[in-house]
């Protein structure tokens, strides 16, 4: 988190206002996430235990995301249908029909995590809407641990959605601060390898250190009609095999 992706730097504004604003931009989704560290007096993580669910998962490949540009907002239309899944509609109208389609949680191992959503619109182009998210938004002093053994393999996965690819890198959980409920480091991130799977999950191997980790994700992804990019972030515990 103290070398962030280049992402979207400004104070967060939903997508919600976005739409019903008119703002918008053009191009297809996929840069990485934000990280901004915000200011304030600094609060330590507390060192009290977290609730450790298993893991599992498989390797495949992986991709990288592209950077996103602003453009102009495209006409909404009040035709639906649309290129990419069944009566998807095109323009304003085709994203407000379905932006229920939109993840505000994904799971990584046997945690449920935040997901906060950046760039998002329709499939086929017609319409995109773009959002400035801080740094650590969603993580938690008290974030719950997935407890594995150096190496696992632990799955990444939303609910009725394709994940396409994700950035994954970790700090050692006690570096990390709390300010104004935004937690942040000023450790060197470290990335973890992740291969994509053709079940629409990502393959993230933990690191091979026993320790305890914040992790980041910088996850792309599509659902039927919608697709879009975002931040997540979850804790590893590494532990010894018995």
């Amino acid at each position: 988190m103290n070398a962030p992706w280049p992402r979207h730097l400004a104070l967060i504004a939903t997508i919600a206002t976005v739409v019903s604003a008119g703002c918008s931009v053009s191009s297809p989704p996929g840069s990485p996430i934000a990280s901004v560290v915000p200011s304030a007096s600094a609060v330590v993580a507390p060192s009290s235990p977290s609730v450790e669910p298993s893991s599992n998962a498989d390797p495949a490949p992986s991709s990288s995301p592209e950077a996103s540009a602003v453009g102009s907002e495209p006409e909404p239309s009040e035709t639906m249908t649309g290129t990419a899944g069944p009566g998807c509609g095109t323009g304003q109208a085709g994203y407000v029909a379905h932006r229920d389609e939109v993840p505000d949680v994904l799971h990584f191992g046997g945690a449920t995590i935040e997901f906060t959503t950046a760039l998002i619109g329709l499939r086929n182009g017609t319409y995109m809407a773009d959002d400035a998210i801080p740094a650590g938004l969603g993580l938690s002093p008290r974030e719950i641990a997935v407890k594995v053994e150096p190496g696992t393999h632990i799955l990444l996965r939303g609910d009725g959605l394709v994940l396409t690819s994700s950035e994954v890198r970790v700090v050692d959980w006690s570096t990390v601060v709390f300010r104004d409920g935004l937690g942040s480091s000023a450790a060197t991130p470290v990335e973890l390898p992740a291969r994509l799977r053709s079940d629409g999950s990502i393959s993230v191997s933990a690191p091979v250190e026993i320790g305890d980790y914040m992790v980041e994700f910088g996850p792309r992804w599509h659902s039927e009609c919608i697709q879009g990019d975002g931040s997540a972030y979850s804790r590893i515990k590494v532990v010894a095999a018995p």
